[in-house]
């Protein structure tokens, strides 16, 4: 076997890893990129595996970063080097094909447990029939009526620059109660492949969202709609609305949010009954505890397609400990 680079970060510099991430990536860019992520490459396979090593696990956020064809022998060279070093692995937030193949190849434990929600900009949802729709129209036009409007930032002006920053570090310390992200809020590190909108009332920024380009899709990953709490009813709406009509004005045909946790989990494959009857009492509590039902219902608003997302724990690891490891590389604190 080939010996794996351990590291990328020590052979590429910043932007080549980040150019991989908008090329092949999802909506794990923003878990990899994050400063405590390490990088698994393999020789000949261009691509990466990022992970945060949590205790005796590594967690995996996402699919393999490569072409689909790549996948397999990437995710068999990481297996085989987290063998040989004892380490565990988890994987979070992966497709339904590569969860499909990982149950065969890699005897892995499957949890259906988050949805993937796929927006086309050439379909706008203020377009659509149906109550839905309307409650989407009327709060657009309400947010319209108070005055606000959305552009998009050029990345030139560093006291917009400032007042998007500010509005993002607020309204994460104001969320309430426990919480769980992929990785702090870093809007304007690593530039290439991003994007931001954000809403305005007078000369005060009170809203903003930020893109994060997805080539192998030839669309965007469009994670958080951020609001200050004095920010007009309706300004999360026109801030989406707004920023579909932008890249439909570019014939964009995939927008993608997620993950959204699911009401309940879905398919469970390699545990028997009695462990499924628990780890469906599992999800339902860690639900209750970090208030996971209030994307779902933001969203549906929009009318998307949904898919599934899985975690995935190849060779049974299904444990205390990468259950343990899993919530640390959640940042999961209450």
């Amino acid at each position: 076997m080939k010996t794996p680079l351990e590291n990328k970060k020590q052979l590429l510099d910043r932007d080549a890893v980040v150019s991989l991430v908008r090329q092949w990536g999802g909506t794990n860019a923003d878990g990899i990129l994050s400063p405590e992520c390490q990088i698994f490459s393999y020789p000949d396979i261009e691509g990466l595996i990022g992970y945060r090593l949590e205790g005796s696990n590594a967690v995996v956020f996402g699919d393999p970063v490569c072409a689909e064809a790549d996948k397999p022998e990437l995710a068999k060279a990481f297996q085989q080097y987290c063998r040989i070093r004892k380490i565990g692995v988890v994987y979070l937030i992966v497709s339904e094909k590569f969860a499909n193949w990982a149950a065969q190849n890699l005897d892995s434990v499957l949890l259906e447990f988050a949805e993937n929600f796929v927006l086309n900009p050439l379909s706008n949802p203020v377009d659509h029939a149906g109550s839905k729709a309307g409650i989407v129209r009327n709060r657009v036009k309400r947010a319209l009526t108070e005055g606000a409007l959305v552009e998009e930032y050029s990345g030139d002006n560093l006291t917009i620059e400032k007042a998007i920053q500010a509005v993002a570090t607020t309204w994460q310390k104001e969320r309430q109660g426990p919480q769980v992200y992929l990785a702090d809020f870093t809007l304007f590190n690593d530039r290439l492949g991003k994007r931001w909108f954000y809403a305005k009332q007078g000369e005060k920024i009170v809203g903003i969202i930020m893109l994060n380009q997805l080539q192998v899709h030839k669309g965007w990953h469009l994670n958080n709609v951020m609001i200050t709490k004095d920010a007009p009813h309706g300004i999360s709406e026109l801030l989406v609305i707004s920023t579909l009509q932008a890249l439909a004005k570019e014939n964009c045909q995939f927008v993608i949010i997620g993950p959204v946790p699911a009401e309940q989990l879905g398919k469970i494959s390699g545990l028997s009954g009695f462990s499924e009857t628990i780890i469906r009492w599992i999800y339902q509590l860690a639900k209750r505890v970090f208030h996971l039902g209030g994307r779902a219902v933001f969203w549906k608003k929009f009318q998307p397609e949904i898919d599934p997302y899985y975690l995935l724990f190849p060779e049974k690891n299904l444990s205390y400990a990468s259950i343990k490891s899993l919530l640390k590389a959640l940042n999961a604190h209450v």
